[in-house]
C-alpha cells in the first residue's frame, strides 16, 4: 500500500512484500537493494542497523536504508507513512538528507 500510494505521488517504490522477494532472508532483501540501488524502508531496528554496519564495514556502498519506528509513525498508518517518505525524498532530493549510512524517520520528516 505505501509503495503504491509513493508510485501516485510520483516517488519509485517497491515493496517487498509484492516482489519475488517476499518472505526472504533479510540479508538477501539487504543485497538485492544494494544491488538495484534502491533505499530500503524497514520497521525492523533489531536486524538492519547490523546488517548495514557489516556492509558499510565490508565497503559495500549502500544506496540507503530508512529506519521506521512503530512508536513514531504506525505500520498501518499508511498515509502518514507515505507523506513522511515523500518529504524525507524532497530532503534527499535537496541534498539535506542523506540515508547511504542509515536515517531514522522522525514525525518532522
Amino acid at each position: 500500500m505505501v509503495a503504491r500510494t509513493l508510485a501516485r505521488m510520483g516517488i519509485a517504490a517497491t515493496a517487498v512484500d509484492d516482489s519475488a522477494l517476499a518472505g526472504s532472508d533479510d540479508t538477501v532483501v539487504l543485497r538485492a537493494a544494494i544491488r538495484e540501488g534502491r533505499i530500503l524502508v524497514t520497521y525492523n531496528n533489531a536486524d538492519f542497523p547490523l546488517l548495514l554496519g557489516d556492509a558499510i564495514r565490508a565497503g559495500v556502498v549502500v544506496p540507503g536504508l530508512v529506519f521506521v519506528d512503530s512508536g513514531t509513525i504506525h505500520s498501518s498508518d499508511i498515509g502518514r507513512l507515505a507523506r513522511a517518505l515523500a518529504a524525507l525524498a524532497k530532503r534527499m532530493t535537496a541534498g539535506e538528507a542523506n540515508p547511504s549510512a542509515g536515517i531514522f524517520l522522525t514525525k518532522k520528516s
